[in-house]
């Protein structure tokens, strides 16, 4: 069974991108705090994220919990940044501006609907990975179209297009042996 409450929602989210919850709650130093969910990633980053219901608790006690993790992390001297994921209605500008202060902050606002899934990613994409399209797709059937359009071209022009899939040096070369055969040739008109 899934959770739907908006921290389960957050947190399903982050568990797919690799974060791994802290379990027993958090910890830093000698000191426990109570957030709904907290978040490391492995290996990769020196990033803590705690995301909290503003719902189930006022903006007072958030910003007061927050600080104290803040400060503990620098009394710990950690090098772990700390994100707060706020779920539920938009804090106040004061008590966003409070918890800006000590972490970097990512209001969620209330997800709702089919499409709340895509939304909350949306919101949350500075945490997740960049899924970017694979290279040798996207530029070899551009390179393919390029060539079956250029048919209709300058034999130089084709020539250049022809040897561009083997890279910047061998069009250069390609581009100074056009340079060079058009001065023989002006030369020779010119004799």
């Amino acid at each position: 069974m899934t959770d739907s409450t908006p921290v389960g929602r957050v947190a399903a989210v982050l568990e797919d991108a690799g974060y791994q919850r802290i379990a027993n709650g958090l910890r830093v130093g000698e000191l426990k705090f109570q957030f709904p969910a907290a978040f490391v990633k492995a290996n990769s980053s020196a990033e803590l994220i705690v995301v909290a219901d503003i719902a189930s608790e006022s903006e007072t006690q958030l910003t007061r919990k927050v600080d104290g993790v803040a400060r503990a992390l620098d009394i710990a001297s950690s090098t772990r940044s700390l994100t707060l994921v706020v779920t539920g209605p938009r804090p106040s500008a004061s008590a966003l501006e409070a918890l800006g202060r000590v972490c970097r902050v990512l209001p969620t606002g209330t997800i709702a609907g089919d499409d709340g899934d895509k939304v909350l990613k949306n919101w949350l994409a500075v945490l997740l990975p960049l899924s970017l399209p694979k290279p040798e797709s996207v530029a070899g059937n551009s390179l393919a179209r390029i060539h079956v359009a250029a048919q209709n071209l300058d034999e130089t022009i084709r020539r250049l297009i022809d040897v561009a899939s083997l890279g910047k040096g061998a069009v250069s070369k390609e581009l100074y042996s056009i340079i060079d055969a058009a001065a023989v040739q002006a030369k020779e008109k010119t004799i």
